[in-house]
């Protein structure tokens, strides 16, 4: 019975275009980085803003856009606390997606929206308390926008700007991690 759908499936993709020569499907991956900017400020006061990377991956249907991308960053060092005790924060994290493309001639503008898994590190070296570690992991939403450009038949630059709300409590206090990045870079399509 499996075998039957699983023909059927295939059979119905070739007969509508979606698997054919002449369907619209796409396959993109590519690479964005730029500055990531801490909306809590007493977090962007601590470390300042970020420097964030984010190869993706992404499957484009006719106008409709699905995948995925990781996010690293360098650890950001600072001071926090009452004796301004030296501390270091990194945050990274995957997202999966889905979106809309917008086809203005060379330019294709799209909105997407994701669920993604943020891991944040954090490290206090306390001469008080000693050494204190925080490494968690939390799911939330990723909503973004942006343009992709194509240069060439298979080449596209790419700006987007891209919003992660993740609020989290490592000890007693809620503390607002979230951060705004603009992003631009590569891709290449086929």
């Amino acid at each position: 019975m499996k075998r039957c759908q699983a023909a059927f499936i295939l059979l119905a993709g070739f007969g509508t275009g979606l698997f054919g020569a002449g369907s619209r499907l796409r396959f993109e991956a590519g690479a964005l980085s730029g500055p990531r900017f801490m909306t809590g400020s007493d977090i962007s006061a601590a470390y300042g803003q970020g420097f964030v990377y984010n190869p993706y991956a992404a499957i484009q249907w006719g106008r409709f856009l699905i995948g995925g991308s990781y996010e690293g960053a360098k650890a950001s060092r600072g001071e926090i606390g009452l004796y301004e005790e030296s501390s270091s924060l990194r945050i990274r994290g995957f997202d999966l997606f889905v979106g809309y493309v917008f086809t203005f001639g060379i330019a294709a503008p799209y909105l997407k929206i994701g669920y993604g898994r943020y891991s944040y590190q954090q490290t206090i070296d306390s001469l008080y308390v000693g050494s204190d570690r925080v490494n968690q992991k939390k799911w939330t939403v990723t909503i973004a926008g942006g343009a992709r450009f194509r240069v060439f038949k298979h080449l596209l630059l790419a700006g987007e700007v891209k919003y992660t709300p993740l609020k989290v409590r490592p000890f007693e206090d809620k503390v607002d991690l979230g951060s705004l990045r603009l992003l631009a870079g590569i891709g290449f399509s086929l």
